[in-house]
Order: structure tokens, then sequence, then C-alpha cells
């Protein structure tokens, strides 16, 4: 039997260290070499990303099954859960003040979603095709990639192709 991950993600001041045999995710500070909190994560097989800003630590969390998990948002200095989003995250940024993650829902859809960071909320989604293959993040436009050759440009605060008119009423 394998065993399973264990991983390190460096962030600014701390490394967050995941350990799969135990389920645990250990929280360090860096400068001192101590430890800050323990946290147990049921279910999680790996992390498959780590991102921070200054209140909170954002993480990718897959189960066994390649397709499933959760995405949760933890409080740096107690470890304690903000809010999680259940279902699998392929991808995760922030850009500016705003958070973004790619979920695949029930049937293996794609979208991308802009999320309050503050309650996990979803400000908007925007369907994304599976041959996505690369994004870039601006103030004016996100522009979406496809294998394919196809391109979209959507509204970062609406999630609306850009030129059209559809009002964002939560973020």
């Amino acid at each position: 039997m394998a065993s399973a991950v264990k991983k390190t993600f460096e962030m600014s001041n701390h490394a967050l260290c995941f350990d799969g045999d135990k389920e645990t995710l250990l929280c360090r500070e860096k400068a001192k070499s101590k430890n800050i909190w323990i946290k147990k994560l049921e279910g999680v097989a790996d992390i498959e990303g780590a991102l921070e800003d200054a209140e909170r630590f954002y993480i990718i969390c897959s189960q066994d099954d390649e397709n499933s998990g959760y995405y949760l948002a933890i409080d740096k200095s107690s470890g304690s859960t903000h809010w999680y989003i259940p279902g699998k995250a392929y991808f995760h940024v922030l850009h500016g003040q705003s958070l973004y993650a790619i979920f695949a829902d029930a049937n293996i859809e794609f979208f991308l979603l802009k999320i309050d960071r503050s309650n996990g909320s979803k400000c908007w989604h925007h369907r994304v095709g599976s041959d996505l293959c690369e994004y870039l993040f601006g103030s004016e436009r996100i522009l979406l990639i496809y294998e394919s050759g196809k391109t979209e440009a959507i509204s970062p605060l609406t999630g609306s192709p850009i030129g059209t008119q559809r009002r964002n009423e939560r973020c």
C-alpha cells in the first residue's frame, strides 16, 4: 500500500504542512520555527493548492474520489474554519481584492466562480469549457483561452461576457 501524500506549502511567513496519513494540516511560523496550530482535515487525501491573504489561508482539498473535495478558508492565527465550499476546485487565484476558483459540478461541468472572501458566498459564476488552458486576469476583463483557439473576455465585476449588460447583485 502506498503511503499518503505529504506536502509543504511555503507561504509568506508560514509553512503549511499536510500529512495525508494523519489527515492533518500543521501551520508553522517560519521565522521562529514554531508550531502555530494543527487542524484535522477529515477525508482529505491531498491538498492541491494553498493561497493566503492577510487574514486567511485558502486551501484546495481533494478526497479519495478524484472528482470530490472541498475548498476551505482557514483563519491564519487560529486554524479555525471561516467557511468552506463543497466540491472539487481545480484552480484558484487572488486577483486584486477578489478570489476566483474553477469548480466542477456533479456532472463534471466546469465553472469559474468569483467568491466573496469574507463568507465564501458566490458573487457570480461563468461556465467554462473543459479545454480551458489559460486565463489572464486584469482590472477590466478576464480573458479565457481554450485549446480549440476560442477566447472569451468576461467582466471581473459581473462574470458576463464583455459587451453584455447584466448587473451583479451580490458583490
